[in-house]
């Protein structure tokens, strides 16, 4: 490749790439997967994808310890509190006076009433979560969840056969957002080169951010999941938090996890999958929430490429698997 200020050229094919902030565009637009885009640009590149920190947390609300997330159920009480003072009180108008000569603040409350259930409506999956949200969390109160191997334990395992490496390890997060899962699971331990990749300009620039203020050096690439623009055998870790189960085509993903992934390498990802002790509530919740958007449902362990040995999927939450696996 050959940089420029603006855009990147394949010095092979002559192919022109453009940047975002200095980052590589380095996909072709019209073999995206129709779901990526979907999600890219009605969620990633839009307002979940602006305040992603925030929002995502916010999904997991039933899930997450309350005293350690109590902000978010403040967030939530006082939506909750408005939203049923406003449709209380529109109901108290149209049974005691009714709409025939409405003033200006009753076609204002409906205004706000119309404007509330069409966002509803186009966001489902968030009104589910605010019907849903209190039941779920006595729900999991009553099962308590233990799992087998914690989140943390896990990495921790995995980590150990990489510590002590003498040579520079090299680290690859797939659908990597906000970089947040890349600095705070353990990676930032290892004497290690970072490279981070996802389809969102918006996910990114907040990861390229997030990376510069914490002073970390990294390559972010705009990049296709199922067509990932790097060498095979590059990187000695391949990690993905929580997109596999969305990619339009999650084997083919797998199989290009693999095919970057240096013999011996580490393929690790998350993702949501519902533990077997589950609800009727909390189930619905799942459906729902957390995994409405989701093409898979569960960690497709049929379609770890044949090359990838050692592989091990925990239950690590209620809602989500942790897998992790070693390229032959």
């Amino acid at each position: 490749m050959r940089t420029y200020s603006t855009l990147w050229s394949c010095q092979h094919c002559g192919q022109q790439y453009s940047c975002v902030n200095g980052i590589p565009r380095l996909y072709i637009e019209s073999v995206v997967g129709a779901k990526d885009k979907e999600l890219r640009d009605k969620f990633y590149n839009g307002l979940l994808g602006t305040y992603y920190q925030h929002a995502m947390p916010f999904l997991s609300l039933p899930a997450r310890p309350g005293k350690a997330y109590w902000k978010g159920w403040l967030v939530y009480v006082l939506i909750s509190l408005s939203l049923i003072s406003i449709v209380g009180y529109l109901i108290y108008i149209l049974l005691s006076h009714g709409l025939a000569s409405p003033t200006f603040a009753q076609l204002a409350l409906l205004l706000i009433v119309a404007t509330v259930g069409l966002f509803f409506f186009k966001h489902s999956y968030l009104f589910y979560l605010m019907i849903l949200a209190v039941p779920v969390k006595i729900s999991l109160l009553a099962n308590r969840f233990r799992p087998v191997a914690s989140f943390a334990e896990i990495h921790n395992n995995v980590l150990r056969n990489f510590l002590e490496s003498k040579e520079t390890v090299q680290v690859l997060d797939i659908s990597t957002g906000t970089c947040n899962s890349l600095y705070r699971h353990g990676w930032m331990k290892l004497n290690a080169e970072y490279t981070g990749l996802d389809l969102s300009q918006t996910m990114l620039v907040q990861g390229q951010k997030l990376m510069a203020e914490r002073q970390v050096p990294i390559d972010l690439v705009l990049g296709d999941s199922m067509h990932l623009p790097l060498q095979s055998e590059r990187f000695d870790i391949v990690l993905n938090y929580g997109a596999l189960n969305g990619f339009t085509n999650p084997k083919l993903a797998l199989e290009e996890m693999a095919r970057v992934t240096k013999k011996g390498g580490l393929l690790l990802f998350l993702d949501e999958q519902l533990y077997d002790e589950a609800t009727f509530v909390e189930r619905i919740y799942f459906n729902k929430v957390l995994s409405s958007h989701n093409v898979i449902h569960s960690c497709p362990r049929e379609w770890i490429p044949d090359c990838v040995k050692d592989i091990a999927v925990y239950q690590v939450y209620q809602f989500y698997y942790l897998c992790t696996a070693y390229k032959r």
